[in-house]
């Protein structure tokens, strides 16, 4: 059995980080100016460590 024909390129993590929809992080960073003296470890960086912790 090939393994190749069942991986589709990208982990089941990145499939799960890829549902999450941008707009509705980058809207609650903006309302709540949580990057505001951020220089590299944004929100999002954040938020997608804690879920794969």
């Amino acid at each position: 059995m090939n393994k190749a024909t069942h991986f589709f390129g990208t982990s089941v993590f990145g499939q799960l980080i890829s549902l999450i929809d941008s707009k509705i992080i980058t809207s609650t960073v903006k309302s709540t100016n949580s990057d505001r003296y951020v220089k590299k470890f944004t929100t999002k960086d954040h938020l997608i460590s804690m879920l794969f912790c």
